[in-house]
């Protein structure tokens, strides 16, 4: 996965270390939101992602946080991008594949793909690096915006 960084935009703009969300939707708003500041997505990204997430649920239980991996189709993506967001508190994800466990989440890695053979790809980068519970919560305890990227692009590299 060397080559991971080459096709995935992130920077410390593309990080929210303290979201405030009452619920998952409000979350996933929050950190689209900053997608489209940015201009990696177009205005209808954010509803999009919130539709995929009632279909198709991303939350994960690792050992010790809930994580959560939100994406949806590229029609609404300009720039391949990840964002990542940190709750204040966990907020209810239903489960990948089990929606009928709720999984309390603390982090959002949320993918903007613009290349749909690339989506899986992606996602098992993620999840190879779920793994590791230490690497995901070294990124959730970075005390800023540039060192949780920088701490992502260690951990996927």
């Amino acid at each position: 996965m060397a080559d991971f960084w080459d096709e995935m935009y992130l920077d410390e703009h593309l990080v929210d270390l303290e979201i405030d969300a009452s619920d998952n939707f409000s979350a996933l708003a929050a950190l689209a939101g900053c997608l489209e500041k940015n201009q990696c997505v177009n205005g209808e990204f954010s509803q999009a992602i919130q539709e995929r997430e009632k279909e198709f649920s991303t939350g994960l239980p690792l050992e010790h946080v809930g994580v959560a991996i939100p994406h949806t189709d590229s029609e609404y993506v300009f720039k391949q991008s990840m964002a990542i967001g940190i709750l204040k508190n966990p907020v209810m994800f239903e489960m990948m594949g089990s929606p009928e466990v709720l999984v309390p989440v603390k982090i959002m890695f949320m993918l903007a793909i613009k290349e749909p053979k690339k989506q899986l790809e992606f996602l098992q980068a993620l999840i190879d690096m779920f793994q590791t519970d230490e690497k995901v919560l070294a990124i959730i305890q970075a005390k800023t915006a540039t060192e949780a990227v920088k701490k992502m692009k260690q951990n996927l590299n």
